[in-house]
């Protein structure tokens, strides 16, 4: 064999152990991609899984949190009612001795308050519940106050005191005395229960 024959020789089998290589190394190269692959699939499955469990979660909390403002909601209307229903029993079913009193204190306290605000009223316009009338007329008369009694029969009882053809009110009625304590006992009940 002669040197060029043995330099063809070496040169092929060189060649052919680079094929080899090379069809080798593909080979790995492809099997490398395909685990990196495969592994990549598996991480973003199991990311999205992950990611749907959060948010399934996250559904609930907000489903949960919806369902207990439904229910703080629900038990304020109901407490409310509870509270309102007390009142205006405990206001019907007063003595006339307490309902004198309470219409005296009233009374004063909403005169003095338009006295303070127009200091030269002469003629106050008192609104009273229908039944109230009587009293109300005499505490007036004992005051010695220029007045006109009006019924209303939308009072509860207590007393609403106007002057100055209604440019001055004070609004002493029960009705407005029990819904300022029922959104009292609302506040309240939201700050017990956080809401």
């Amino acid at each position: 064999m002669s040197i060029e024959e043995l330099r063809k020789a070496v040169l092929e089998k060189a060649k052919a152990e680079a094929d080899e290589i090379l069809r080798e190394a593909v080979k790995r190269s492809e099997a490398i991609i395909r685990d990196a692959e495969e592994k990549k699939r598996r991480f973003v499955e199991s990311e999205k899984g992950k990611l749907r469990a959060a948010l399934q979660i996250e559904s609930r909390v907000g489903e949960a949190r919806r369902r207990a403002r439904l229910i703080i909601s629900s038990v304020k209307a109901e407490v409310a009612k509870e509270v309102k229903e007390r009142a205006l029993n405990l206001l019907r079913s007063m003595d006339s001795a307490k309902r004198e009193e309470s219409l005296r204190s009233l009374l004063e306290d909403a005169i003095a308050e338009v006295l303070r605000a127009v200091p030269s009223a002469t003629l106050l316009e008192v609104h009273v519940a229908p039944a109230d009338k009587p009293l109300v007329e005499k505490l007036l008369r004992e005051k010695g106050l220029k007045y006109e009694v009006r019924e209303d029969p939308s009072i509860l009882g207590g007393v609403r005191v106007s002057c100055c053809g209604g440019d001055v009110v004070v609004d002493n009625t029960y009705n407005t005395r029990l819904g300022k304590g029922l959104a009292d006992v609302l506040r309240e009940i939201s700050r017990e229960l956080g809401a």
